[in-house]
């Protein structure tokens, strides 16, 4: 249930400016640095100000720099995009910028988070591959582009949260909440992080439009926990029957515990009723620390969305301001509007993205991943970040 903030893993190296050093005959480009770089023994460290190797060492670059070439193939060119560039591999388009002093010495130099080349059905096959079980929906104006056992459902953390935005936006159409409504922050809404609200003073004056922003933009459980309460589990688990009883995401936690094993069991092998005394169970307990959670993955017991599911709560909820904050990996620029969510823990991954082009078409790409084993995130991300650009490059 960690945000998927974190969605463009990007590899920053930066250093400060040193003085002035004496001027060279030659003038290299950043660009023509780049491609040095990306060149076997094309750079020497004299390259570098010295006070960036005192950050990261020249044979630490040298490991990225191979690594990088080793996972995406041989760099094929270099394209200026705004005020960087992105490096074209054989098997994927990286991000990057890089920073010269007056005397050409490299003195700030980052990578941003891959995205895999290739066409929507071919990246849809990549992620369609992923050990465990998958699946994606690829919706392009009404049409399916792409579908793959998206009827499933599955595990997807946090993005669950869109089931409770929509709860409170019924609510408040039906005028029994607003958006501004003031309540004081309750120390029993207190959940685990991702988030803030957990360590604000109890009682702190809260809109629910704030609990809803923090809970859709940084994943905020607390402010879940508290719109779930406030807008009423049963009106959350009429949105989602399939997951009645809708459990708080501190229930869960404490679910999750190593020691509740047995009771993860029982909530598995049990209907709605044994799930709902299991919940009145644990009710009174103490938030758990966080390591006394388990560390392997106890997806049995969560929350459960097919992918169009998600496509249609993003629809529902696309016109509020909670769902624009983060784009995730898609890029905002290239979009009129993008409203997305996300939700990860220990074998659970999902990306719920829709995005608006400027002429008014509408796209939605959903994508879940489960398996018993820890995700590299990244083999997730890189062709699900191909999806959306493929898409945007077809306006």
């Amino acid at each position: 249930m960690r945000l998927f903030k974190d969605l463009t893993t990007a590899i920053a190296l930066t250093a400060a400016l040193l003085t002035s050093l004496p001027a060279k005959a030659e003038t290299m480009t950043p660009q023509a640095t780049l491609e040095a770089l990306m060149t076997p023994k094309g750079l020497t460290a004299a390259r570098f100000d010295a006070r960036f190797l005192a950050q990261v060492s020249f044979a630490e670059v040298e490991a990225l720099v191979a690594s990088l070439i080793a996972k995406h193939g041989p760099l094929q060119g270099i394209h200026t995009a705004g005020e960087g560039f992105t490096l074209r591999f054989a098997r994927a388009n990286l991000p990057t910028s890089i920073t010269l002093d007056k005397d050409d010495r490299i003195i700030g130099l980052w990578f941003g988070a891959a995205e895999t080349q290739g066409a929507i059905a071919d990246l849809a096959q990549e992620i369609q591959a992923l050990p465990g079980k998958t699946a994606l929906l690829v919706i392009s104006n009404g049409q399916d582009i792409f579908a793959h056992a998206a009827e499933q459902p599955l595990a997807v953390g946090s993005a669950a949260k869109l089931a409770v935005l929509v709860a409170v936006q019924g609510a408040v159409e039906q005028g029994r909440l607003r958006w501004d409504q003031v309540v004081p922050l309750d120390p029993a809404w207190k959940s685990l992080p991702s988030g803030q609200l957990q360590d604000w003073p109890d009682g702190t004056p809260l809109t629910l439009a704030t609990l809803a922003n923090l809970m859709i933009s940084i994943s905020d459980n607390t402010a879940t926990d508290a719109l779930i309460r406030i807008a009423g589990r049963e009106v959350v688990e009429a949105i989602s029957p399939a997951n009645a009883p809708f459990p708080t995401t501190r229930e869960l936690f404490t679910l999750k515990t190593a020691d509740k094993a047995p009771m993860r069991a029982e909530w598995v092998a049990g209907d709605a009723a044994v799930r709902r005394a299991i919940l009145d169970g644990i009710a009174k307990e103490p938030l758990p620390p966080v390591g006394a959670i388990s560390s392997s993955a106890t997806h049995e017991v969560e929350w459960f969305f097919t992918a169009r599911e998600l496509c249609r709560l993003l629809d529902q909820t696309a016109a509020l301001p909670s769902v624009g904050i983060n784009p995730g990996l898609a890029s905002a620029k290239a979009w009129k509007s993008v409203a997305y969510k996300g939700g990860s823990e220990i074998g659970v991954l999902n990306l719920s993205t829709r995005v608006v082009n400027r002429d008014g078409g509408v796209h939605c790409v959903v994508a879940s991943w489960n398996d018993d084993a820890p995700l590299d995130d990244e083999k997730l991300f890189a062709p699900y970040r191909g999806i959306l650009n493929r898409l945007a490059e077809r306006e």
